[in-house]
């Protein structure tokens, strides 16, 4: 995107839905909120168009729908789609609206976590990256049985990816690893500002 060729990939994502600062990209994100009136021919071309290209445009607009929780099993539906493209936009769709709900105690959206454990441990790079930001997003109030989970499922590829060399790409894995190893937020920061992240992906590894 030009915006972020610019240097001004900065997000808004309080309204479950992402709107850059950068007022072009602003503006086509903003026409989307206005075809996301029509869920039921977005539905028709995520499920049954032919091309891959309109489905991941599908996909991008069903997540700027007013009422999230009325998009999110379509989004989910979107989590299997054969194309690499289409399961990207769905699980940031996702990902985003799990960020704005867990800012908001009053809302009660569920997002099924089963779909993302799958994708995490998927040998396509993007299915983990984007499956490792929306589970750092599923697991902020730190669920006991979400975080097992994880531990029994996904500690390999999360231990791997947490040792990635660029913090953009690691961090959501290292932070997963630090709610499973029941450490805080701010101490895996500080953990990896140290260079000490092997001790927060060892302390995951030791959970019992």
């Amino acid at each position: 995107m030009a915006a972020v060729e610019r240097g001004d990939a900065a997000e808004d994502d309080s309204k479950g839905h992402a709107l850059m600062h950068d007022p072009t990209a602003r503006a086509i994100q903003e026409r989307f909120i206005e075809h996301a009136g029509d869920l039921t021919q977005l539905r028709d071309v995520l499920r049954h168009s032919s091309d891959a290209e309109h489905r991941a445009l599908a996909a991008q607009i069903l997540g700027y729908a007013a009422k999230k929780r009325d998009v999110i099993e379509d989004l989910v539906y979107g989590l299997s789609d054969p194309s690499e493209s289409v399961r990207n936009n769905a699980m940031r769709a996702l990902a985003v609206i799990a960020h704005a709900a867990s800012a908001s105690p009053r809302q009660t959206l569920r997002i099924p976590v089963e779909p993302f454990i799958g994708l995490i441990n998927s040998p396509v790079w993007t299915d983990r990256n984007k499956a490792a930001f929306a589970l750092m997003e599923l697991t902020e109030t730190r669920d006991p049985e979400l975080l097992s989970t994880l531990r029994s499922r996904a500690i390999v590829p999360l231990v791997e990816m947490a040792r990635w060399k660029s913090e953009g790409h690691a961090m959501p894995a290292l932070m997963i690893l630090g709610r499973i190893g029941d450490q805080s937020d701010e101490g895996v920061q500080a953990a990896w500002r140290r260079g000490e992240r092997e001790a927060v992906i060892n302390a995951a590894l030791n959970r019992r």
